[in-house]
């Protein structure tokens, strides 16, 4: 069975409404039409994702998970067909931007806004996919800025002779677990050697995680985990921590909204945080008068930033 676009589209209207009646009338379907096609996606799957026991609209586990990767993989085709439909009308105002994930849905945004503020008739191509695909375009010359984590320790192998950086953001990964009802961490490092925490962890050819790994190595005689899970993306792991299936270190400008709800906290003091710069790389040789505006406006907006 191959997968039909349009049952991630039911699945997302779905959850958006909390109603079979409601999703269907917006998908202009029959309401058993919509259960089929559900289902239908269900079995394509493989697993649940609605719990169809209780009489209010819940999802399981693996449909909490599962939204955010179909959100993803609709806003990535549809960005897609747009960008074919308008590029020929854009191209001499178009940039194209490759960003790291957690970069594309938090600081990417700001910096959109901040440029369209000065910007007349900008055309922005954002691609975020695999972190040493975006790298292997921009080598290419393919793409005309990458935004990336770095620090002294860590950074993407892109040849300094050929490319420049500005520094235009901070970020800050910081350990979290989902809360007990008292407000205390699920999971709370350092755990034990006895009683080792559950750990929903990047993938080790990542930044985030060889970061990670480096410091629970500089810490392993007081840190004691138990890797559960690996993941390239940090809203998967986030999804993974918010069902308190362990320990997680996230960006913490993709947790606030969580921490202001209570479904997440922090589960180790700031010893265990590790700091990063976000980067933008160019071409020496972007030296147009376009390209220079967007730097000096990158800039602005680190100033800004109080960086």
């Amino acid at each position: 069975m191959s997968l039909d676009i349009k049952l991630l589209e039911d699945f997302i209207s779905l959850v958006r409404f909390e109603s079979f009646t409601l999703a269907a009338q917006e998908r202009r379907i029959t309401q058993s039409a919509l259960s089929r096609r559900i289902k239908a996606l269900e079995n394509w799957l493989g697993t649940n994702l609605i719990r169809r026991e209780q009489k209010a609209f819940s999802l399981t586990p693996q449909g909490r998970i599962f939204l955010t990767e179909a959100e993803i993989v609709l806003r990535r085709l549809y960005n897609a067909r747009e960008a074919a439909c308008v590029i020929s009308q854009n191209r001499d105002r178009e940039i194209t931007v490759a960003a790291q994930n957690s970069i594309a849905q938090t600081f990417f945004s700001h910096w959109v806004k901040n440029l369209e503020t000065q910007l007349d008739n900008v055309y922005i191509r954002l691609i975020s996919e695999k972190f040493t695909d975006c790298i292997e375009l921009f080598n290419r010359g393919d793409i005309n800025y990458l935004f990336c984590y770095a620090n002294s320790y860590l950074a993407p192998p892109i040849d300094s002779q050929k490319y420049s950086y500005l520094t235009i953001g901070k970020e800050l990964l910081i350990p979290v677990s989902a809360p007990k009802q008292n407000g205390e961490p699920v999971f709370k490092l350092p755990g034990s050697q006895k009683n080792p925490l559950s750990f929903v962890a990047y993938v080790h050819d990542s930044i985030f995680g060889k970061a990670v790994d480096a410091l629970i190595q500089n810490n392993s005689d007081n840190c004691h985990l138990l890797r559960r899970y690996e993941n390239p993306y940090s809203h998967t792991l986030k999804s993974l921590a918010n069902e308190k299936l362990g320990i997680a270190w996230l960006p913490e400008s993709s947790i606030r909204e969580d921490f202001d709800r209570n479904s997440l906290c922090r589960a180790g003091d700031t010893r265990w945080d590790i700091e990063f710069d976000i980067r933008m790389y160019y071409h020496h040789d972007a030296k147009s008068e376009w390209e220079l505006s967007i730097q000096q406006l990158s800039l602005q907006i680190a100033k800004e930033e109080g960086i």
